[in-house]
């Protein structure tokens, strides 16, 4: 299975952050729950979720990557949330 992570983070409503992933060829969207990106970060609680996931992208993407790899794609969606820490 080839994954890769070629497109920037999006922030969505609520707070989360969206980032595209392709899975052998397909677009695959993987989506950041707001608390996902406090949890994952404490000392960044108040920032921005932006910068919470590019603080921890290598960290969240990884997470994202086993989800997809344990066939964790629900509707073109692998969701991340603070049970997946």
């Amino acid at each position: 299975m080839n994954v890769q992570f070629p497109c920037p983070a999006v922030p969505m409503q609520g707070g989360g952050i969206s980032y595209r992933a392709t899975v052998d060829g397909v677009m695959v969207a993987c989506q950041f729950t707001w608390e996902a990106l406090q949890d994952v970060n404490p000392e960044l609680t108040l920032d921005q979720p932006i910068n919470q996931f590019n603080s921890s992208a290598e960290r969240l993407l990884a997470i994202a990557e086993k989800k997809i790899r344990s066939g964790g794609i629900v509707n073109g969606v692998v969701l991340v949330s603070t049970s997946d820490l």
